[in-house]
């Protein structure tokens, strides 16, 4: 059977209150340490542990750093194929130049004399 009614009447009369979240990011306070200079000691050379030691193994590079690389070789590729086209019609162009800039020798025509 529902319940029907105000809340006095449900037998719970005090109000209703609901929490209030707070939704603000929290603001992270801290405080710097001070930095404190040391004097510089001469270092005691450490002994090597006896036992089995472990060798370090070599940084692998990622994977994304081999991505990068493999595209800037591309690139690199490319740019030196298109300086190389650039190139050799510059040095066409001034062949065709230096071949305009030559005189055409032409003979001249031999007039009959007046007889």
């Amino acid at each position: 059977m529902p319940r029907e009614g105000t809340r006095s009447q449900t037998g719970n009369p005090k109000p209703r209150i609901f929490p209030i979240v707070d939704t603000a990011p929290a603001v992270k306070r801290t405080t710097k340490p001070k930095t404190v200079k040391k004097v510089a000691a001469p270092k005691a050379t450490m002994k090597k542990p006896a036992g089995v030691t472990k060798k370090k193994a070599p940084k692998k590079e990622s994977t994304v750093a081999k991505k990068v690389k493999a595209a800037v070789k591309k690139t690199e590729k490319k740019v030196d194929k298109k300086t190389d086209k650039t190139e050799k019609k510059t040095e066409k162009a001034a062949d065709k130049v230096e071949k305009e800039a030559k005189p055409k020798t032409t003979k001249k025509k031999e007039t009959p004399a007046a007889a």
